[in-house]
């Protein structure tokens, strides 16, 4: 037992003189000025404008064109709402008067039918409005992210005829 706790000692003596005796490390730079990188534009600004009024997010991102077809998209939905809304009160209007007066059940069956279809297409139009809403938040998100991305036309690629090895080489340029 004494000789596993001496060759123990030896192996913790030996190997800490080497890591006194090891050099210090070249390859860690000297220079470690960090230059802290701040966005223009806020990404949760661009989100709770977005979730304001799709499109106000586009606008604070300075995306111009997409701000028509957010908006458009947003109108377009709500008067889906709004009409169908209003038919679907008709029509469930229909159904009690019939149910009153007594008419056929094929009328009857019909007329709920219709307030259904009404009924179908609010709901779907409403869904729609909040597909609307999350598609413009998420692009008004990745706008204000890219908003800083350099996008100049210092970036080039090049495909040239290698000569000498006989092939093709590429260069980039930025």
């Amino acid at each position: 037992m004494r000789l596993i706790r001496a060759i123990f000692i030896l192996l913790f003596l030996l190997t800490g003189s080497q890591l006194i005796a090891a050099p210090p490390d070249s390859t860690i730079a000297q220079d470690t000025s960090y230059h802290q990188f701040t966005m223009k534009k806020s990404p949760t600004q661009a989100v709770l404008l977005s979730l304001a009024c799709p499109g106000l997010g586009q606008y604070y991102v300075e995306s111009y064109w997409k701000v028509p077809l957010f908006v458009g998209g947003a109108v377009g939905c709500i008067y889906g709402i709004v009409s169908n809304n209003s038919m679907l009160n008709k029509k469930i209007i229909e159904v009690n008067n019939a149910i009153a007066a007594n008419e056929s059940p094929i009328r009857i069956a019909t007329l709920k039918n219709e307030r259904e279809y009404y009924r179908d297409n609010r709901d779907l139009a409403g869904l729609y409005l909040l597909a609307v809403y999350v598609v413009a938040s998420v692009d008004a998100y990745t706008g204000a992210h890219l908003y800083d991305f350099d996008v100049s036309d210092n970036l080039s690629l090049r495909v040239l005829p290698d000569v000498q090895h006989g092939g093709f080489a590429m260069q980039l340029r930025w």
